[in-house]
């Protein structure tokens, strides 16, 4: 049993306080407070008796949903010492990873991948969908090592996170027997989604169908990559979109990047936002990856290659935020951190009133769960107990701070906690820090 009070849940509610019970891991009950609670039975929250006291004081602190990032590519992650990107661009980084790939034993990539997702769980984020590079045309003892790794890590780390395995699948040829056995054998490992890159590939219509065929055949979601290009003639979306009504997949389908999208002229972009919304289909924009690959042969103004967040908002289409790549050849900077990345997608779209604060935090909470098809999440009674608490009392707090103290809580058990000490050079200074950082109602 777990029994916290004066815990604030600003998704719910601005500025209360709440009484929160767990047991067996569910969220038994959540209570509106009457105040600012003092209670000498409950021990006032710190990482020394976490595990060890069962009634806790939060001191008002901001408790989250544990995050949800639906868009990273472990296997890629922290190797950016290996696998260089000098110019920066995005093709250089494919032509550099690709040809790094055959040197990558599946070891040194389930470390990278354990080091990034527990990097993630201390952040705050219990649920990772991770996309797996799939090019079919190597040789299966190559092919397979990243996927292989990947279902292994998701099994290590099940019982304190989520992790979900989508092979990103290139070079697809349905009329290949050999290829179409290598994706099968990829879909037997109880892998999430079908994945892919279609407006990279020769034939991207070809490519579209094959990936619909095999999502129907196999009764998976699709996961893409789409138009990760500032062309604004790239619009693969579209087709995308009319195949999802086509095969009736709506609520099925996700596309990631759409960055051409952002290039496109007021009346084309409109149509497409309105065949997505008929299609049902989900939005992730990357806009730490977008914004540092995108533009790099424009001169003057530079496009910022990020897609249309806030329209894609406005025409109520569904639309999550993530890392996608962390110190790798396609992004070299992040922290596998969605407070960071929430952020950096504040900036872009120009999201800073007291309700667009909120949704970022949607876009990094709720609406990825749905996108991935997370049942029962969300701080709600019946729900399993899966929460971030911030050391912070608001949602502006969140954004300003981004406070480094975290402890996170997943199935049935605190599985992190991140708790940092500020010491000033002077005595009288750091008193006066300590009394200042005082959590109170």
């Amino acid at each position: 049993m777990l029994h916290l009070i004066n815990v604030r849940l600003p998704i719910m509610h601005d500025h209360a306080l709440f009484e929160v019970k767990i047991s067996d891991g569910m969220y038994t009950s959540i209570v509106l407070q009457n105040g600012y609670l003092e209670d000498d039975d409950f021990i006032p929250l710190h990482a020394e008796i976490l595990g060890r006291e069962t009634f806790l004081d939060v001191q008002g602190r901001v408790l989250l949903p544990g995050f949800v990032d639906m868009h990273m590519h472990l296997d890629k992650a922290h190797s950016l010492p290996q696998v260089p990107n000098i110019s920066g661009t995005l093709r250089e980084a494919v032509e550099n990873y690709s040809a790094s790939i055959l040197s990558f034993p599946e070891e040194e990539l389930r470390q990278r991948m354990l080091k990034t997702a527990l990097q993630a769980l201390a952040n705050g984020t219990t649920t990772i969908r991770t996309h797996i590079d799939f090019n079919c045309s190597l040789d299966e003892d190559v092919l397979f090592r990243g996927i292989q790794a990947a279902v292994e890590v998701r099994d290590e780390l099940s019982p304190y996170m989520d992790i979900q395995v989508v092979p990103l699948f290139s070079s697809i040829n349905p009329n290949d027997d050999l290829v179409m056995k290598k994706i099968k054998r990829a879909i037997d490992m109880e892998i999430d989604a079908i994945g892919g890159c279609p407006h990279l590939a020769p034939n991207p219509k070809l490519e579209i169908d094959t990936l619909f065929s095999l999502a129907k055949s196999y009764n998976k979601p699709l996961d893409l990559h789409v138009d990760e290009s500032d062309d604004p003639n790239v619009d693969t979306i579209i087709y995308i979109a009319e195949k999802t009504l086509d095969y009736r997949m709506q609520r099925k389908v996700v596309v990631g990047h759409l960055c051409s999208l952002a290039g496109m002229d007021e009346g084309k972009v409109q149509k497409i936002l309105t065949l997505i919304k008929k299609a049902e289909m989900g939005v992730v924009t990357l806009p730490a990856a977008n914004l540092y690959l995108q533009g790099r042969q424009d001169k003057g103004i530079v496009r910022r290659g990020v897609t249309r967040i806030r329209e894609i908002q406005d025409a109520a289409i569904p639309i999550a935020t993530a890392s996608d790549n962390v110190h790798d050849p396609f992004h070299p900077f992040g922290k596998a951190d969605l407070l960071q990345i929430g952020l950096l997608t504040g900036y872009v779209a120009h999201m800073g009133s007291p309700s667009e604060q909120r949704q970022l935090l949607r876009m990094i909470t709720s609406i990825p769960a749905r996108l991935i098809g997370k049942m029962k999440y969300g701080v709600e009674e019946g729900n399993a107990a899966n929460f971030v608490l911030l050391n912070v009392q608001s949602v502006e707090e969140i954004w300003t701070e981004i406070p480094e103290t975290r402890f996170v809580f997943a199935k049935h058990r605190w599985v992190s906690v991140k708790e940092t000490h500020q010491r000033l050079a002077d005595n009288n200074l750091t008193a006066l820090w300590q009394e200042n950082q005082i959590l109170i109602g």
